[in-house]
């Protein structure tokens, strides 16, 4: 029996199966009776395989009674395993019927032509409806197509059709049956899909009363994308009598997505629809069309951008405007391609008294209030990534009225660059910045995903022996000047002399100072690797190149920022270190210049939701841990430590997303705990170090980008931290 020509097996025996897709089945055959809509039945006679399956019946007219009924089944396979299905058995009313099955899988299309030979049209809407039942799969959804269009007639073309940036399909043309109301369809082009139509009417006096003409939207269920028109073939509905199909006119005309608008505008005084229809109608004649339609409102609503900004990584940040005296506008919704997000529920309002003094003399504004100024806000959409020269829009929902549109120009930005731009535009002390905080400046920041910075280039000077077991690596920022200072006090340390340095920095800045360190280790005999560190934001950063160009086993960080107080410093961290196996990060105190304690360990305080970390002895003097021994904390302090290489790599080095190098040496600390990697104070090697958050912000803006970067920490570790164990 071959795939393009099957008939209905007769003999009450035998049935058709096919393959719909791997996990359903098409039987058809015929019976004594006909089968309910729902029947259960057992897979190859297995009681432990039994399923229920969806049927169709009719009566075939002078045939013989014991083939008086033939039946098409969809039948589900999850039961059957891996097993092939040979036979069914129907627990059908009276003696249950056994089938012998026979067909090939890929013979569907001609199982549906047999059914519908014997069974006619009316065999097509039961199959289709259970085809369709739930979220079909495409390959049922291509069989219920297939089926359809069997029987289905022709009602009329599309004559015009295009796409609104949204996802709609509009389609323009003649019909006898579409009704002019909501109305499901299937699409059908290269894959089908599920949809519905909102359509109405309008005379076409060139079809001489056998039709009319009709305008509509077409939305698609489950696409991932919106459409191209141009793969459409036609469109299938269900009319009066049975099926209909209006195909899509060779010949028609495109519309694209910035013309639809007014193409629906064009033809809107000609529709007939009930009220319903029309609203829909009219809300997609009047969508965002390229124009600016809140400007020119005799409605006392205006909108201003200060700027958009498309951010690397995803999202949108915009800063302007909405005045709004009378709180006409409900919402205010960032529309990018088929993207939206609503900004109003989440945005930052900010006092705009220019915005109050610009409009205060305007008739129009009569209403606003001269002591309210909180016009301004701050809004980020992290869920849209317009491409360059994608449009971008506000959408205003205005209460009584057709919504109002504004046009946006984004321009493309580092997350970083964006919050440097806007961490200055608020007072640290109002209650806006802690709002930006928690909805803009924080979402923002987690977007942060830069690549990890690494070796550009490597100058090697002098003998560096990466068999040394333990390599020195400076990190350094924008100031690589102190990177000089620090390799001459370390060239005066013979324990750290005869150690592979590596001086790790921004690519731009190691150029200024190369020459000069090249002298250094060239004067003082030292084995140097300078390390030009390609998207290096920071010390931290810096450090991470150099760890990537090191090459030994274990690696002594130094930021270099931080000084040593006495010689032998590395020896006597390193003791502690081979003490422990190698297996630990170590690190000395930290002490103000003033010789106060800058820092001497972050431990874990508190219980439940009090629980967090601290630094403790900060500001007392140096001779109050005078005499401790080597202690566990919960977290070292990077700014000088000793660790493994392997355990730095195998936590993925420094985590991204934080502004400064205060919480991203901690998140690392954390990391290296959780991983296995306990730290280890030693309170008797003292370095000397300035404090510092490794910032790169203006003085004034300093203090809400280190509110920023413990906001992106306690996200990160609160729910960690509350239940660690010391």
């Amino acid at each position: 029996m071959t795939t393009d020509h099957v008939e209905l097996p007769l003999d009450g025996e035998t049935a058709l199966a096919a393959l719909v897709d791997d996990g359903l089945a098409l039987i058809a055959g015929v019976g004594e009776v006909p089968l309910p809509g729902k029947v259960p039945a057992l897979l190859n006679g297995d009681p432990s395989a039994s399923a229920e399956a969806l049927a169709v019946s009719w009566r075939r007219a002078g045939a013989p009674s014991e083939a008086g009924f033939g039946f098409a089944a969809l039948l589900p396979l999850a039961a059957l395993g891996r097993g092939r299905l040979n036979s069914l058995l129907l627990r059908r009313s009276g003696v249950p019927a056994r089938y012998a099955l026979t067909g090939r899988a890929s013979a569907v299309e001609a199982t549906l032509k047999a059914v519908v030979d014997d069974g006619g049209a009316p065999v097509v809407d039961g199959l289709v409806e259970a085809l369709l039942a739930g979220r079909a799969s495409a390959k049922r959804l291509k069989t219920a197509a297939a089926l359809i269009h069997r029987v289905a007639r022709n009602d009329g073309f599309v004559e015009v059709i295009g796409h609104f940036a949204e996802g709609e399909v509009f389609l323009q043309g003649w019909t006898t049956e579409l009704p002019a109301v909501r109305c499901g369809v299937i699409a059908v082009g290269a894959t089908p899909l599920v949809g519905e139509v909102v359509a109405a009417a309008f005379p076409r006096d060139d079809l001489a009363g056998r039709g009319r003409g009709f305008a509509g939207l077409l939305t698609l269920r489950d696409a991932p994308a919106a459409p191209e028109p141009t793969a459409i073939e036609r469109v299938f509905f269900r009319g009066r009598e049975g099926w209909r199909a209006v195909e899509i006119f060779e010949r028609r005309v495109l519309v694209p997505p910035e013309d639809a608008p007014a193409h629906v505008r064009s033809v809107l005084p000609r529709l007939v629809a009930p009220a319903e229809t029309m609203q829909a109608l009219k809300l997609a004649a009047n969508r965002f069309d390229g124009r600016d339609t809140v400007s020119p409102m005799k409605r006392p609503i205006r909108v201003g951008i200060d700027f958009a900004l498309a951010v690397e990584g995803g999202g949108v940040l915009v800063s302007g405007w909405l005045l709004d005296p009378e709180e006409a506008v409900g919402a205010v919704t960032l529309k990018v391609g088929g993207g939206a997000v609503r900004l109003d529920q989440s945005w930052t309002r900010r006092a705009r008294p220019d915005v109050s003094e610009a409009f205060s003399g305007e008739p129009l504004f009569a209403a606003l209030d001269p002591m309210r100024h909180g016009h301004g806000f701050l809004a980020f959409a992290p869920k849209l990534a317009p491409s360059a020269g994608q449009p971008a829009h506000l959408e205003l929902a205005i209460a009584g009225a057709l919504p109002g549109f504004y046009p946006l120009k984004t321009a493309r930005a580092a997350a970083r660059q964006a919050l440097t731009r806007l961490l200055g535009a608020l007072d640290p002390r109002s209650a806006a910045a802690t709002s930006a905080i928690e909805q803009q400046f924080g979402p923002l920041l987690q977007t942060i995903v830069p690549a990890a910075p690494r070796p550009a280039g490597v100058v090697e000077i002098g003998r560096y022996d990466e068999n040394a077991g333990l390599a020195v690596v400076i990190g350094a920022d924008e100031r690589i000047a102190d990177a000089g200072v620090l390799l001459s006090i370390l060239a005066l340390d013979p324990d750290v002399r005869e150690r592979p340095i590596v001086v790790a920095g921004p690519a731009e800045r190691v150029d200024e100072v190369a020459t000069e360190i090249v002298r250094l280790a060239s004067f003082y005999r030292l084995g140097v690797r300078l390390v030009r560190a390609a998207g290096a934001e920071d010390v931290c950063d810096a450090l991470e190149a150099g760890i990537a160009a090191a090459g030994t086993e274990a690696v002594a960080l130094m930021a270099a920022h931080v000084l040593p107080r006495e010689m032998g410093w590395l020896g006597r961290l390193e003791r502690v270190f081979r003490a422990r196996g190698g297996r630990c990060l170590v690190a000395p105190t930290l002490l103000f210049e003033d010789d106060s304690i800058r820092w001497a360990g972050t431990w874990l305080e508190g219980e439940g939701s009090e629980r967090g970390l601290v630094d403790r002895c900060v500001g007392y003097p140096r001779a109050s841990i005078g005499g401790l021994e080597p202690t566990e904390v919960t977290a070292g302090n990077v700014e000088c430590c000793l660790l493994p290489r392997a355990a730095f790599e195998a936590v993925e080095g420094f985590t991204r997303g934080y502004l400064g190098t205060a919480e991203k040496g901690l998140d690392l600390g954390l990391k290296l705990k959780l991983a296995g990697t306990p730290s280890v104070w030693v309170p008797a090697v003292e370095m000397v170090s300035a404090e510092e958050d490794g910032m790169a912000l203006p003085p004034p803006v300093r203090q809400l980008g280190r509110r920023l970067d413990r906001w992106a920490f306690d996200r990160r570790w609160a729910l960690a931290v509350s239940n660690m164990r010391s």
